[in-house]
């Protein structure tokens, strides 16, 4: 059995100056993030006495963790391609070379810190944004700061033909009363389609879990004949309605907001996305699902990226390595949500679509290594 070995003189050098710069550049790059617009809004509260000076410190941390999932890989990128351009105008990595110390050996050292900030990557994600994005909105909302953003939920129900039966949407899910219903019921026509017969719109409702019914208070009913032409229009004060039992399940999670949930919670909200018949709405949230993935591992191959992009040649003063990162930053920065919007298309494998940013910085990388000038 194979002990692993512990960390030599080697590793200890290369990694606490790779994670200082790695900090520095993180802090640097996420005050430059959120100065433009969110620390400017919160001065302003401050100074208009909407908001006190502790709260607009614990705002601006809330703000942070989001900042940190674009931050983290553009600074362990950068920081490592700076750390070996500087052992490399500095003559330490020829010295290190000229030791016998393979380059292979060289870069297990960058690893470790690529798999620590990997792991700061992921932890961020999946245990500390599902808590501040929730904190955040509600002290922006008690601040009234901004009003409870409208979000509004979906549901699409369809027959045993797969044709659509009924359309089910609620305008407002965000306040303490769900309202803005409307419920679009639909019927075959002779020639296979399918037509609106009903249409209701209630200003308030609620779900009953025990009869499993919805119940539409103050609301207006709407009959059309078979051209389409309202025949019967009349109010209720009340009236139950049913549709698919996923249509409350779903709702549920909706509020939660999908997009900061943790990885277990949102893959069990992708099956009951698909259970329910939503599969309209399941490649976004796939992708979703699969950049949890990618981008802690981006996080990690950034490292080996930056280090192969800083190892400039000593006699040249060329800041190749500098140049290309940003290249290859600017272009991964764009396809991360370029990704996210593509994979609603469902016109790619949400996986393939997921990694593809990385795929393309590890591409990019390559072929900016292969025009980078022989030097002698």
């Amino acid at each position: 059995m194979r002990i692993a070995k512990p960390l030599t003189l080697l590793d200890w050098y290369i990694c606490s100056q790779l994670v200082l710069i790695i900090l520095f550049a993180v802090v640097l790059f996420s005050i430059i993030w959120l100065a433009p617009e969110t620390l400017f809004k919160l001065t302003q509260y401050v100074f208009s006495g909407q908001i006190s000076l502790g709260q607009a410190v614990v705002m601006f941390g809330l703000h942070l963790p989001e900042v940190l999932q674009q931050t983290i890989p553009v600074a362990v990128l950068l920081g490592t391609i700076i750390l070996f351009q500087r052992l490399s105008q500095h003559y330490e990595l020829v010295a290190l070379l000229a030791s016998g110390i393979s380059p292979k050996r060289i870069l297990l050292s960058v690893f470790w810190v690529g798999l620590l900030f990997g792991l700061v990557h992921a932890v961020v994600n999946e245990l500390v944004i599902p808590q501040t994005s929730n904190r955040l909105e509600t002290m922006y909302t008690d601040a009234k700061l901004k009003d409870i953003p409208d979000r509004n939920f979906l549901f699409v129900e369809k027959n045993h033909r797969k044709q659509l039966s009924k359309f089910f949407m609620i305008g407002q899910i965000q306040k303490p009363q769900l309202s803005d219903f409307i419920i679009l019921y639909y019927v075959e026509t002779p020639q296979n389609g399918v037509q609106i017969s009903r249409i209701l719109r209630s200003q308030t409702g609620r779900w009953i879990p025990e009869s499993r019914q919805w119940q539409l208070k103050n609301g207006i009913e709407y009959v059309l004949n078979d051209e389409g032409v309202y025949k019967d229009i009349r109010q209720f004060d009340e009236q139950q309605i049913r549709t698919d039992k996923y249509a409350a399940i779903l709702l549920d999670y909706t509020r939660l907001n999908p997009m900061a949930m943790p990885w277990g919670q949102l893959k069990h909200y992708i099956k009951l996305l698909k259970e329910g018949g939503q599969l309209q709405e399941v490649p976004f949230f796939e992708v979703r699902l699969w950049q949890k993935w990618a981008g802690p591992v981006a996080t990690l191959v950034f490292t080996l990226l930056g280090a192969i992009l800083g190892m400039e040649r000593v006699r040249t003063n060329r800041l190749f390595g500098l140049t290309f990162g940003a290249i290859v930053i600017f272009i991964y920065s764009i396809m991360v949500p370029f990704a996210g919007s593509f994979g609603s298309l469902d016109i790619v494998a949400p996986w393939l679509v997921a990694w593809l940013p990385l795929f393309t910085a590890i591409m990019i990388t390559a072929l900016l290594q292969a025009l980078r000038p022989k030097q002698g």
